[in-house]
Formats: C-alpha cells, structure tokens, sequence
C-alpha cells in the first residue's frame, strides 16, 4: 500500500488505519446520511474544495475521497452520532497525534498534507491537479454533463494523486 496516496478507496483507508477506525467512521456517515443532502455541501465550501459544485447530485470523488475528508464531519453530526467514548477517541486520534509532536512520523505519512487541506486550490496544485477547476467550471457552465465531469474528475484524482 503506498501510504503517500491521497484519494483512497474504503478497502484502501481500512489498510492503512484499520477495521476499528473505518467502523467508526460507517457510524458518522450513517449519521450524516440525512443531514448532508439538504446542506447542498456546506463543508465542501467551507474547505474551499475545487470540486464542489451545488449542480453535482452527490461529491464526484465520493468514492475515492483522501482521507481528510474521511475526517471531516460537521459538528452537528459529530455531536449527534451515537458514539461510544471510546469511539469518540479513536476518531480524533489522528488529527490529536498530528497536532502534537509527531516523533516517529507515523501519522506525517499518513497525512503528508497536514493542516492544509489538499482540495482547496492550493493543495490540488501542489498534487498537479490544475484541471479540477476547468472540469467543475465546465460543468457548471452546462459543457460537460455530470457523468462525464465525474469521469474526469475521479480520473484526475486517481492518476495525479498518488
């Protein structure tokens, strides 16, 4: 498993931070499962992420989204899941042992974009994914419509996000 890949798929996340963890993470999507849809992506621009579109019916890059995202819930839903204290912690064990000293570089590895956020603008530049903007764009302006926006958008993820 390359650790330095930045768009993982569920089987991909689970590899790298275990069943405990990807079980947790299940309960907070089945959480946010009614509450994302009517927000139309709140968090996506919250995080200035430059494959959001409100015209998209769901994020084209659900399926392969970095593990960032897999992190990041609103505190609404975080508030609301039905969580053990337990599984509490072990949700924020990652972004704690990264705000602290981080002395094996374990947790480096395995966000090597940590604080920033790899898709605003910046971060998608320094993976070499300049065209997510054109693509979205494009969408939005009715050029391309959402399978095909999804198709190229997913593919650039994949290939350039490694």
């Amino acid at each position: 498993m390359d650790m330095s890949r930045i768009f993982l798929t569920d089987h991909e996340f689970e590899g790298l931070f275990g069943e405990e963890l990807s079980r947790v993470l299940r309960i907070l999507k089945e959480n946010a499962k009614d509450k994302c849809s009517p927000c139309k992506g709140e968090c996506c621009r919250v995080i200035a992420c430059e494959l959001y579109s409100e015209k998209f019916s769901s994020c084209p890059i659900y399926d392969i989204r970095p593990r960032e995202c897999r992190f990041h819930f609103c505190r609404e839903i975080l508030d609301t899941a039905p969580l053990s204290k337990e599984d509490r912690e072990l949700f924020e064990k990652p972004t704690r042992d990264l705000l602290k000293n981080d002395e094996e570089g374990k947790q480096s590895e395995l966000f090597p974009m940590f604080p920033q956020f790899p898709l605003d603008p910046e971060g998608l530049a320094s993976l070499g994914i300049d065209e997510a903007s054109r693509v979205t764009k494009a969408f939005e302006e009715g050029e391309l419509d959402e399978d095909q926006a999804v198709y190229l958008l997913r593919n650039l993820c994949r290939c350039k996000g490694k």
